[in-house]
């Protein structure tokens, strides 16, 4: 059996006091220790990575327009990562795909990402249906849906769900979030099997910082009915993408990091950001073969 589970960290500028509903949803038995065995509120330090481009060209000025615009958009993009910003009243669901933001490396993975979630429009398991939980934690922050289920993960754990989840695309396995980020208050709508408020992965203020620092997500197929080949093939290659499933058994649907995934995220953001620039300058190159013809 797999549920919807723990809840996110309350880290907005407006957080009111939960509310009650009924549910019922599953959650990591390993929630009141860290992987190392350290306390659930042991202070963790937060790392901000940006990256450059070693291999920028001399003199630019001596490029066409088309190339040094196409060179700088490259530059802009490795400039950092942000979540998706918030604004002023929540969007539906029905919200096709974030807005696109300038300057941020982590475009790329945040919309593969609010894709895969869209994959499987209702969110149900053997509880039932919990579909409006998540839009109505995202509507209490005046928050966009994929400003929230996305934007709420910890970058470096966005990172690894985007390489782990296009390997699997490329296995043909459709995989789909069934949940993602969760605040204490749209944990506080979970019943059942589960970990306290403030103290999930997926987001909970006490245990990882709340917003921008979740570190969990339930997976299961695009047709809700195969999620054992996702399962299975996260068990087989996860370990590869700093991802592993603690409870098979009690929530096998739950994923969080494992190892030091920092520094696995780290590498493997390397390699895109490094792909996205060769591709840029290649771009570059051709459209200043092209003006010279």
């Amino acid at each position: 059996m797999r549920t919807d589970r723990h809840s996110p960290r309350q880290d907005g500028p407006t957080l009111a006091s939960v509310e009650s509903h009924p549910y019922t949803e599953q959650v990591e038995v390993s929630d009141d220790l860290n992987d190392d065995g350290t306390p659930a509120n042991y202070p963790r330090a937060v790392q901000t990575v940006a990256f450059v481009n070693p291999d920028q060209p001399q003199s630019i000025a001596s490029l066409t327009a088309a190339a040094r615009q196409s060179i700088k958009q490259a530059l802009i993009k490795v400039g950092g990562f942000v979540a998706f910003s918030t604004r002023e009243g929540a969007e539906t669901e029905a919200e096709i795909a974030p807005r696109k933001r300038v300057g941020s490396i982590m475009d790329e993975v945040d919309e593969y990402l609010w894709e895969v979630y869209r994959r499987a429009p209702s969110k149900r398991d053997s509880t039932g249906d919990f579909t409006w939980k998540d839009p109505a934690a995202a509507k209490r922050l005046g928050m966009s849906m994929p400003t929230y289920v996305i934007g709420g993960m910890h970058p470096d754990f966005r990172e690894q769900l985007y390489h782990a989840g296009r390997a699997m695309d490329a296995a043909g396995i459709r995989w789909a979030l069934l949940s993602a980020f969760r605040d204490d208050y749209r944990q506080s709508l979970a019943s059942g099997f589960k970990a306290g408020a403030s103290n999930s992965l997926h987001g909970g203020k006490a245990r990882v910082g709340g917003y921008g620092h979740g570190q969990a997500v339930d997976v299961t197929s695009e047709d809700g009915r195969s999620d054992g080949a996702v399962w299975r093939w996260l068990d087989r290659y996860g370990a590869k993408y700093g991802l592993r499933r603690p409870m098979p058994g009690a929530d096998p649907a739950h994923i969080q990091p494992g190892g030091d995934w920092r520094r696995t995220a780290i590498a493997l953001r390397d390699t895109r950001v490094g792909t996205m620039l060769a591709e840029a300058k290649t771009q570059a190159r051709t459209k200043v073969v092209k003006a010279s013809w």
